[in-house]
């Protein structure tokens, strides 16, 4: 019973980064699933660089840095 309860934590362990960045909103589409394969390969040294490269608001926050050309009239 012991071993089964042990299988049942390194698992889920191991499967932890997968859910956080599976849930995160800073990245999209296929740069998503890079970070999950990523994720399922070297899981939680794929979390940290996930956390340390990828910007915090994501890709709304680039959309927002871009200048708003002029209109003339």
């Amino acid at each position: 019973m012991n071993e089964l309860i042990l299988l049942f934590i390194a698992v889920c362990g191991y499967l932890i980064p997968l859910a956080i960045i599976s849930g995160s909103k800073r990245t999209k589409g296929h740069e998503k699933n890079g970070w999950l394969i990523g994720t399922l390969l070297f899981s939680w040294l794929t979390l940290l660089l996930y956390f340390s490269i990828v910007p915090k608001g994501g890709v709304q926050l680039e959309k927002e840095k871009k200048p708003r050309s002029r209109r003339r009239h």
